[in-house]
């Protein structure tokens, strides 16, 4: 009974948040780390089943991570709405999309995770479609036209399996659905063209969400189906470090930082889609939590930069003292060169077969170099004049430091 009171106070406020703005947003958001490790049952329907959400087990780091991340971009996002003149309803609907986004790993039940997956793809639009930059209205149409290829291709797959709870078993027809819809709501190689549009022009505080988080949950249910198919797990490694590699190429074509950090997603997300057909959890964890905090970190930087500079190109987007430490702490832990993300990356490298080993030491490779090009293109311009708001430069420093907390803490987490 606890806990549903809670989960319903966590809606409760982000619905007044819609009306009242920050306040209620942020503390809907923030009790809904209460939930962590609870679980809440629900009523069976007819051709659906029984469901429930577990906000524990394997799912629990997924949430954990969604909802702190949460926290930090609400606090971050104050100045950076208050510069753009959003509405109070901005916050309300950012903190609906958190809780969307907490529920797609919670749901045990298929046909809900698709309804939590809907929920998250409306929420975000909406955030693209009236808030985003550029040609936002036609990016957030193909963001949302993408997204339901994505979902629909999940659900079909799904509902032809019939088997809607676990233990999930899946023909080779409906798991080639379903993890076709997983693939491209990831943006991996061959249906991203949608990623660098969307995640650039998305408003920064979103940004900071939907590049890491959005995307990277889809991991959590790709490793999860994956043993319930008859798909060749060595074939999708493969093509995992194929997107890594890719992704990572298209990295250094970019002269805007948002741009830059959306095809740094499409390298990330190859490199879960390692983890997830190589069946190995920790490394799945490890990957998408430090990609999650150092990938949200860069987008603040960029969010600074706009919000300061009107800058956002690289080579003309200088660094303040906090961006610099900033950007410099995220990118050596989105490289793995430290932080939570080597661990991950190097649980990759031992635990890969020897016939996938050259294609997956190159993308390991590719993925970390990258980031070097970005600090090279962002420190050679000099320092900002401008220093950064106090409320958009804490939650970004400890965005960044989180992966070499976690890692010191490794042992005792």
């Amino acid at each position: 009974m606890i806990d549903a009171l809670i989960f319903i106070g966590v809606v409760a406020l982000a619905l007044l948040g819609l009306r009242l703005g920050l306040a209620p947003s942020l503390a809907s958001v923030a009790l809904s780390l209460l939930l962590l490790g609870r679980e809440i049952d629900i009523p069976p329907l007819p051709y659906i089943g029984a469901a429930k959400m577990y906000f524990g087990g394997l799912a629990e780091p997924f949430i954990a991570t969604t909802a702190a991340l949460g926290v930090l971009v609400l606090v971050y996002s104050r100045e950076y709405a208050r510069h753009h003149g959003y509405g109070p309803w901005f916050y309300g609907v950012l903190a609906l999309y958190v809780i969307s986004l907490e529920l797609i790993p919670a749901f045990d039940n298929l046909i809900y995770v698709f309804i939590a997956l809907e929920l998250a793809v409306i929420t975000s639009f909406i955030l693209i479609y009236y808030f985003g930059y550029g040609d936002r209205r036609r990016i957030g149409l193909m963001y949302f036209i993408w997204s339901q290829i994505g979902s629909i291709a999940f659900l079909i797959g799904a509902a032809l399996s019939g088997a809607f709870l676990p233990p999930y078993t899946l023909a080779l027809l409906p798991a080639s659905l379903a993890v076709l819809g997983l693939l491209v709501k990831m943006g991996t190689a061959g249906v991203h063209f949608w990623l660098p549009y969307a995640h650039a022009e998305a408003p920064t505080p979103l940004s900071a969400l939907l590049s890491p988080i959005h995307v990277g949950l889809m991991s959590y249910w790709l490793y999860l189906l994956l043993p319930a198919t008859p798909l060749p797990a060595r074939d999708l490694a493969l093509y995992g470090a194929a997107t890594a590699i890719y992704g990572s190429l298209l990295v250094f074509r970019e002269l805007d930082l948002k741009r830059a950090l959306a095809d740094s997603t499409i390298a990330n997300m190859g490199l879960l889609v390692v983890a997830a057909a190589l069946r190995d959890y920790s490394a799945v964890v490890l990957l998408f939590v430090g990609h999650a905090l150092a990938k949200a970190a860069m987008f603040m930087v960029s969010g600074i930069g706009i919000t300061t500079q009107n800058e956002r190109r690289l080579g003309y987007m200088k660094l303040d003292r906090w961006t610099f430490v900033g950007s410099a702490l995220g990118l050596v832990a989105l490289a793995g060169v430290f932080g939570i993300t080597l661990v991950g990356k190097a649980l990759l490298a031992v635990s890969s077969p020897s016939s996938l080993a050259p294609a997956l030491y190159l993308a390991l490779f590719a993925t970390a170099v990258y980031n070097f090009y970005i600090f090279d293109r962002l420190y050679r311009v000099g320092k900002s004049e401008v220093a950064a708001p106090v409320s958009m430069a804490v939650p970004m420093i400890l965005a960044s430091a989180l992966p070499y907390v976690l890692l010191l803490a490794a042992p005792w987490i």
